[in-house]
């Protein structure tokens, strides 16, 4: 009864505020020389780069007060391309749980393992026991992944088991709250309490509430064997529809006047909430050196799967380059897409070309 009282509170609001009036398109203004150029330096200087090193840019858009002031698309792709954004999957997801805590679904103290009492382990260690909603947010789960839940990625695995199951049972790394580990899987679980809190998939779930007002389409996002939204990653879109999802987070929650999330969720989920460090959910097959240096862009920190970043800049990030930089200061949204595989050296390039603006 009361989920039912939240929702229908949730669309009175709707209603009441304008909410139903959908902008098909980002607003666009004049083209920006100083933009353009960065771009065509910045794309010149990426490709230049030879093996081992590899990166192919395939569309750069500027949101610049509002207004698209560059937009350029590559190597065959159009507007209409649509793109594997990786993680930036999570940050779509931090906004779903967003929703439903506005809803009371759940809120981010409630411990995870009260959602599942029939997937867990016979004995309850206890970083299960204390885990809450905002460590799988905040990626200070304090668990590992196991070699078979990492399985799945590979071509041809046998994805078929329990992620949830095998997800508890993973190995103890620490605490919840007391290290940065990024759990793949922490956005996996967080999807399924959505799901299941709420009674629908992940994607039904957030139609109305961000892809209809948002004008979002044509939008894919994969589920498990399970039928459960994989959460962090398996999501589908082309650049404005990214743009228009940092768009949101500059204007705290707002589109077209009407108040979508709140805007204390934005704040939080865009702030840095915990200490980070480079890639470290592959520590074991990285650098030392590289994984405790404080000038590397995974080092600046992290909210609810938002990445903080150098020049006063937050992040969504996915593998190969899928980048949305956003800057409150500046008023700017900042969107790659590519295929990478250059990591800290591609966000180097970009800084290299664009930090000026910033």
């Amino acid at each position: 009864m009361k989920r039912a009282l939240s929702i229908l509170f949730f669309v009175i609001i709707l209603l009441a505020t304008g909410c139903d009036n959908v902008q098909a398109s980002l607003t666009r203004g004049e083209v920006s020389p100083e933009w353009a150029a960065a771009a065509e330096s910045f794309y010149n200087d990426a490709i230049s780069v030879t093996a081992p090193d590899h990166a192919r840019p395939y569309s750069i858009m500027v949101v610049e007060h509002g207004k698209v002031v560059f937009e350029q698309w590559y190597d065959g792709k159009t507007p209409e391309s649509r793109y594997d954004v990786q993680s930036i999957s999570k940050t779509v997801l931090a906004m779903a749980a967003g929703f439903a805590v506005k809803e009371g679904l759940f809120s981010v103290e409630d411990k995870v393992m009260d959602f599942f009492p029939e997937q867990l382990p016979e004995h309850v260690s206890d970083t299960l026991a204390a885990m809450t909603i905002r460590h799988l947010l905040t990626m200070t789960c304090g668990l590992e992944e196991s070699p078979r839940l990492l399985s799945v990625f590979h071509k041809d695995a046998d994805a078929d088991f329990d992620w949830i199951r095998e997800f508890f049972a993973s190995s103890q790394a620490s605490m919840p709250g007391t290290q940065f580990y990024y759990n793949l899987f922490s956005s996996y679980i967080m999807a399924a309490i959505i799901e299941k809190t709420s009674g629908k998939g992940v994607m039904d779930y957030i139609t109305p509430r961000l892809l209809e007002p948002l004008h979002i389409t044509d939008m894919e996002w994969k589920n498990s064997p399970a039928g459960i939204c994989v959460g962090g990653w398996g999501m589908k879109l082309c650049t404005e529809d990214v743009a228009k999802l940092g768009q949101l987070l500059l204007q705290h929650g707002k589109w077209n006047g009407c108040q979508l999330l709140p805007a204390e969720w934005v704040d939080t989920m865009t702030s840095r909430l915990v200490e980070s460090s480079p890639r470290q959910a592959f520590i074991k097959f990285s650098d030392p050196a590289v994984l405790n240096d404080p000038e590397n862009e995974h080092s600046q920190g992290y909210g609810y799967y938002v990445w903080q970043g150098k020049h006063g800049t937050y992040r969504l990030e996915g593998l190969g380059g899928q980048l949305v930089f956003v800057s409150a200061e500046k008023d700017v949204v900042l969107v790659f897409t590519s295929d990478s595989n250059m990591e800290q050296k591609y966000i180097d390039l970009i800084w290299k070309h664009f930090a000026h603006f910033f």
